[in-house]
């Protein structure tokens, strides 16, 4: 697991690869941000005890967005703030990327395709996104 922080330390993404293994449960998600991520390890016979989640009233004014890699390989352009490109790197089948703040970019290397969790509802790409050019 990788945490990319821009040049002013802000945290901009956490790459977690396919090879990825630690027991128990593990949020790599700060508590405070909108979207809660986890890469949880469970032992054979263990269980999640049935239940529902309650009702919860919330204000989102960041949107975040989780992109697991089921087949293929991409690059993915990091922008910091600035709408400046910092970092470029390359996941492949099976490797995950939460993208936190900043901006993003993304080149199919090869046919891909890419299993994408991020708040709702949707706008709309014109009402959503805010191009970097």
């Amino acid at each position: 697991m990788e945490e990319i922080k821009s040049n002013d330390g802000k945290a901009i993404a956490i790459v977690i690869k396919k090879g990825f293994k630690k027991d128990g449960i593990n949020f790599v998600s700060q508590s405070q941000f909108p979207l809660q991520v986890g890469v949880n390890s469970y032992k054979k016979g263990d269980k999640i005890k049935p239940h529902v989640h309650r009702d919860v009233e919330i204000t989102i004014k960041k949107l975040q967005e989780v992109l697991y890699i089921k087949s293929g390989e991409i690059v993915v352009s990091l922008y910091n703030s600035n709408r400046e490109l910092f970092k470029s790197f390359k996941l492949t089948t099976g490797d995950l990327v939460f993208l936190i703040d900043g901006g993003h970019g993304f080149e199919m290397l090869k046919d891909t395709t890419i299993i994408e969790v991020k708040q709702g509802p949707y706008f709309g790409k014109d009402q959503d996104k805010a191009l970097i050019e």
